[in-house]
């Protein structure tokens, strides 16, 4: 019986939830049934590269060295004729695209090279936060123009379907809704080792500790989190805070927290988040454009609430009160008063991490995760009738 071939494409392989998503994606691919490829181009800037992980998995990258993020015609050009031949010399059945710019030029040159298959992923969305609002409706219109030739977009949550529909993009019946899973063991080892982390940290028994966790990008809000935390460090004496991450805020960031001394701490990249997650009582999530919030789910997995931004598919993976509490984007007092309202609840804190970690460690596992993505390919196979095993 003949293997589906399968290809990937993502722009770069940076520390992100998309990134982790589409390496996960390809590492847990049921090789009985699919040879999954992964194509990438190059981690650019100060960005964190997550391609030794990709490397210690034993998953090769075909690279793409001029598919980057913004646009560029002459290389996009050259990517997309690369892209083409490599397609139509590899013969692959499926073109699973990741993220905007991927998502393009993948699924223009799935089409021209006749790949029978065309599905994307866009992990969120570009429509507001990201670009000036010229290149902004121009990424809209050339996600229309590719919905035409997809026969399937993931979205992570049902909110991400309403919003691309709300842009004309796509129609109903071509979304699928897959969420992006993690891998809950770390989380696991980490809860039992709290209290040497916190310790580790130089917290107190009786100190609240207060995270934020991700890209320091403008999407992510974390200017949001330094003017909120600085409310916070006012009113509790007994509260501390720490953002874990870097990025092209990073010296911004650290100007507006001057003043707050060792109370805000900057830990940069880490290789122990989990451990530091666990080790937190909140994590804040002050994104104002967020696909679905794979940290959110992370923080579950630690037994952590959130105070989280009411955007993209957060709320939809949130309960608010039970699992968090959701405040409006780019609302710094929202966000300072949430934090402030958990850090006074300790026994509620307790009763809403416990509840989210019941939430997301049964259903929102990777292997959940790729079975599903693979069921859809089966579907689709089906439906084309191009499944072997039939």
């Amino acid at each position: 019986m003949r293997k589906i071939r399968v290809a990937h494409v993502i722009t770069r392989l940076c520390a992100g939830g998309a990134q982790e998503n589409t390496f996960h994606t390809v590492r847990l691919a049921n090789r009985d049934r699919f040879e999954a490829d992964l194509i990438s181009g190059v981690v650019r800037g100060g960005e964190k590269s997550m391609e030794d992980q990709v490397h210690a998995a034993g998953v090769p990258i075909i690279r793409m060295p001029f598919l980057i993020r913004e646009p560029a015609p002459v290389r996009d050009w050259i990517t997309l004729r690369r892209l083409i031949r490599l397609f139509k010399t590899r013969q692959y059945d499926i073109v699973h695209t990741h993220t905007s710019k991927a998502g393009v030029l993948g699924r223009l040159a799935a089409e021209r090279a006749g790949v029978p298959i065309i599905v994307h992923t866009p992990h969120g969305n570009v429509f507001h936060s990201y670009f000036n609002p010229y290149l902004t409706r121009l990424f809209v219109w050339m996600e229309r123009h590719c919905a035409r030739r997809t026969d399937r977009i993931i979205e992570l949550t049902s909110g991400g379907v309403e919003e691309h529909l709300a842009e004309g993009i796509g129609r109903r019946e071509q979304f699928s809704v897959i969420f992006s899973g993690i891998d809950t063991a770390p989380s696991d080892a980490a809860i039992a080792k709290r209290e040497a982390t916190r310790a580790a940290l130089g917290m107190g028994p009786e100190e609240v500790l207060i995270g934020g966790v991700g890209r320091l990008e403008p999407v992510k809000g974390f200017t949001y989190f330094v003017e909120a935390a600085r409310s916070v460090l006012r009113s509790d004496a007994h509260a501390r805070c720490i953002l874990i991450g870097d990025g092209a805020e990073r010296e911004t960031l650290r100007t507006q927290a001057a003043g707050m001394g060792d109370r805000f701490q900057f830990l940069g990249w880490r290789r122990d988040v989990p451990e530091l997650m666990a080790a937190m009582d909140i994590l804040a999530v002050p994104s104002v454009n967020e696909g679905m919030g794979r940290v959110v789910l992370e923080a579950g997995a630690a037994g952590v609430p959130v105070a989280a931004s009411r955007v993209g598919g957060i709320p939809d993976i949130v309960d608010d009160g039970e699992t968090g509490l959701l405040i409006t984007a780019r609302d710094a007092g929202a966000l300072a008063e949430a934090m402030l309202e958990l850090a006074h609840a300790p026994e509620r804190r307790r009763w809403m991490g416990a509840t989210a970690r019941a939430k997301v460690v049964p259903h929102f596992s990777l292997q959940k995760m790729v079975e599903r993505i693979e069921a859809l390919y089966e579907e689709l196979l089906y439906e084309k009738k191009l499944d072997s095993r039939r």
